[in-house]
């Protein structure tokens, strides 16, 4: 079965899976100069780290989006209405009208996109018996030797992507775990 690459155009598609077109992930990589790290990829394989990306970034922010979703069917969390800027000006254009997706946050997606296409964004966690993450495994066979290195709790358990979160930023409430908002 293909992948069901559908772009979100700001009406609240029900079938979206992702908020940028790969022409225009294309450029805006292009225009950052990481162009030729990402067209080593597949159009299929680009397309799918997109999906992924749209799907991070609706996972991770979900609750700390400003406003609310502009449908309850809508399978993306943008559009959304009732969207304040640090005035409290709404800045939203009229709701459900194509185009009404910020820029920010295709562009976020396309950033966690450009991660995903060569590692996982989430990495399942290699657990051992007692329940633990592995982080390094060691076995030697003769003469026996086993190693195990565990993540430490106080590490976070997924790593950070300060450049999207910091094209985010304006769509995050504030004072909400995680990035730290400062008024400009």
């Amino acid at each position: 079965m293909a992948i069901q690459f559908i772009i979100e155009d700001g009406t609240g598609k029900t079938d979206a899976t992702a908020y940028a077109d790969l022409d225009g992930a294309d450029q805006y990589l292009e225009n950052s100069d990481r162009k030729t790290a990402w067209r080593v990829f597949s159009s299929k394989e680009r397309q799918t780290a997109l999906i992924q990306g749209a799907d991070y970034i609706d996972q991770t922010f979900r609750n700390r989006y400003k406003g609310q979703r502009f449908s309850s069917e809508q399978r993306l969390e943008w559009p959304r209405i009732e969207v304040r800027d640090e005035l409290g000006n709404l800045t939203e254009p009229d709701p459900g009208l194509a185009g009404s997706i910020p820029e920010e946050i295709g562009n976020a997606s396309i950033e966690y996109a450009f991660e995903a296409a060569s590692s996982p964004l989430a990495p399942t966690p290699v657990l051992d018996d007692t329940g633990r993450e592995v982080v390094q495994a060691r076995d030697k066979v003769d003469v026996l030797e086993t190693s195990r290195t565990y993540r430490d709790v106080s590490t976070p358990k997924f790593r950070k992507y300060p450049r999207a979160e910091l094209v985010l930023r304006r769509w995050l409430k504030r004072g909400t775990a995680g990035l730290t908002l400062r008024a400009g």
